[in-house]
């Protein structure tokens, strides 16, 4: 005799904890957990193994690096990881990228891949980078001269 004024379809946990994430700033907690979970795959393991996300909010991606030599070859690395990080999403979810540092060990990788073969290091592998501050600092050097390059090409086509 009573109507059951109850919706046919069950609402979605996404619809209904929608509002309250964008309150808090995570306008796409799903985009930001896949981010987060598979962060090492993004940025590669050399990069992981001295940053890691610790904020993402209105477009803003904050990167904690664990020395201050890595952080400067993040922020010049920057544009580079806004670009992978968006094409893993699969939407521009990051227009900004900002990094920090602060002592401390980033986590480790969520699975450790197999362990090559001897035969299959010397076929022309992947050379590990080096944790030596000396060669990150020429990394980033280098990385900085092209990104001015690049930008000083550009504000010339610009002026023509």
């Amino acid at each position: 005799m009573t109507s059951d004024s109850r919706p046919a379809d069950p609402a979605s946990l996404k619809g209904l904890l929608g509002g309250a994430a964008a309150r808090f700033g995570l306008d796409d907690a799903l985009s930001t957990g896949t981010l987060w979970r598979r962060w090492h795959d993004v940025v590669g393991p050399d990069l992981a193994a001295h940053a890691e996300p610790t904020s993402l909010r209105a477009g803003v991606l904050r990167l904690r690096a664990d020395s201050p030599v890595w952080a400067h070859e993040i922020g010049y690395l920057a544009e580079d990881i806004k670009r992978r990080v968006n094409e893993h999403l699969g939407q521009a979810i990051v227009t900004e990228v900002r990094v920090w540092s602060a002592p401390g060990e980033t986590p480790p990788p969520p699975a450790a891949p197999a362990p090559r073969r001897a035969s299959e290091a010397s076929e022309g592998g992947a050379e590990k980078v080096p944790d030596d501050p000396l060669k990150a600092l020429d990394r980033a050097r280098s990385a900085w001269l092209a990104r001015r390059e690049q930008r000083r090409l550009r504000e010339a086509r610009e002026r023509r």
